[in-house]
């Protein structure tokens, strides 16, 4: 236990008495409420998972904190907002991270060190790595597959994304990246969503150069990806909807030999747009007689790239879009697919993929994604492995709120009104009791989502 003199500070004039404020309260915590955390990991046995991934060549007199620790020291750190080393290593001494790993929270050993966690993040292998992401993924689909027996699961849908995680330092593989102006990487993500729920689940985070073009790694994460949700939803209709970086053959074949459904965007050029040239006539056309509002005239047809290997449907969106304040202009936009239904109807659930970006969003504004600042790469995947994990659990957390006013709270949201409570952690000979703020503003919502997961509330 750490020792150190506790100074005093005085506010002689702020109120009508002296304010003295001192950091003096023995086995207090500021993440009273993240016992929550250990009750979902319980239930969904990730982390678990993850450390069966990883070899251990210590030796094993010699070692204090387990590689099971270091993992889910980092992963509910992260949850609790503490996402880089440092910052989990300012709370080795608190008694509710303590307890979440197992720890005596009064007397028990501190949490690892930063030093140890640096050592940690630096000594992965990538087939440890390629473990990780695998076990991440199946403890993901299985959960779900449990949730949606039998023929429960009509519909599957897998969203990709790649998104920029600016570095400032000198990373391996961090490179310059034209499009978004900054020295990155690139990594990316992979969702999947069920008939016709509005979340998005995240099942893999692959980390990747910062000039990396989107397709890099989409097949092999897809090859990964649509066997295993076949296996579990055999029931169900694999569908994969993709931005206009994914288009190219190679991806068309491999999702043509899987026998998926696919919606991909692709970006307009002079046959595509000769194509969709009766359409965007009728619209310009529509647009001045219904005094500028804003219209949208839809096509399909059949194309094929030089590149391809075979003719595709080709969907089109031919629209004139004004905007108060704004000059109109031409918004013509173009989705190949496979499905067999009317070109209005396949954009609309083309567009409902940009919800996934609302998930990448809560990633880097709720548990700090773009943290990769280790010099080597690996350890920047392991990284960003721990991210996805801690997302893991918190979009658990928030599924087992659904009927609650917390349903569709962000990660941010979540942190604040159920972990970030402050309290105190009693040790007796029979039991560990916390003392969690009275006045906390949001007790009800917590003591709800305590019953959820199998507290006795009375």
């Amino acid at each position: 236990m750490s020792h150190h003199t506790e100074q005093t500070v005085l506010f002689p004039a702020l109120v009508s008495k002296p304010v003295t404020v001192a950091f003096d309260q023995p086995d207090t915590t500021s993440d009273g409420g993240a016992i929550l955390l250990k009750v979902v990991d319980k239930k969904l046995r990730l982390t678990q998972a993850l450390a069966s991934c990883i070899g251990d060549a210590r030796e094993p007199g010699k070692v204090t904190h387990t590689l099971l620790d270091m993992i889910r020291q980092r992963v509910y750190g992260i949850c609790c907002g503490y996402s880089d080393n440092n910052d989990v290593a300012r709370i080795g001494a608190d008694p509710m991270h303590k307890l979440l790993l197992d720890r005596d929270p009064v007397w028990g050993e501190d949490l690892a060190s930063q030093p140890t966690l640096s050592r940690f993040e630096n000594d992965r292998r990538v087939r440890d790595l390629y473990r990780m992401s695998k076990e991440l993924m199946q403890t993901v689909i299985s959960r779900h597959a449990k949730r949606l027996p039998g023929r429960k699961a009509k519909l599957v849908t897998i969203d990709m994304d790649p998104t920029d995680d600016p570095v400032h330092g000198q990373q391996q593989l961090s490179l310059f990246n034209g499009h978004y102006r900054q020295w990155c990487y690139l990594p990316m993500l992979s969702f999947v969503s069920f008939n016709d729920e509005q979340e998005q689940y995240l099942t893999a985070a692959v980390l990747r150069p910062g000039n990396a073009p989107a397709k890099l790694g989409a097949i092999a994460l897809l090859k990964r990806l649509i066997p295993v949700l076949k296996r579990k939803f055999p029931h169900a209709e694999i569908r994969v909807r993709l931005d206009g970086g994914f288009a190219c053959n190679e991806v068309f074949d491999y999702l043509d030999e899987a026998e998926v459904t696919y919606l991909v965007a692709m970006a307009r050029n002079s046959v595509l747009q000769r194509l969709a040239e009766t359409e965007m006539t009728v619209a310009r056309e529509r647009f001045e007689q219904q005094q500028q509002q804003t219209v949208s005239i839809y096509g399909s047809g059949r194309y094929k790239a030089e590149k391809w290997s075979c003719e595709r449907r080709v969907i089109w969106k031919a629209e004139v879009v004004s905007l108060p304040g704004r000059e109109p202009r031409d918004n013509l936009r173009f989705v190949v697919t496979n499905l067999k239904v009317k070109p209005s109807a396949v954009y609309d659930i083309y567009r409902q993929r940009g919800d996934s970006e609302n998930r990448i969003k809560e990633l880097k504004d709720g548990l700090d994604l773009g943290r990769m600042s280790c010099h080597a790469f690996w350890a920047n995947q392991l990284r960003l492995l721990l991210v996805a994990a801690a997302f893991v659990l918190m979009q658990e957390l928030r599924h087992g709120l659904r009927r609650t006013a917390l349903a569709k709270a962000q990660v941010s949201t979540l942190q604040l009104r159920l972990l970030k409570i402050g309290g105190r952690v009693y040790r007796s000979a029979r039991r560990v009791v916390i003392h969690l703020a009275a006045s906390h503003p949001w007790r009800e919502s917590w003591l709800k989502a305590a019953r959820v997961w199998g507290a006795a509330v009375p």
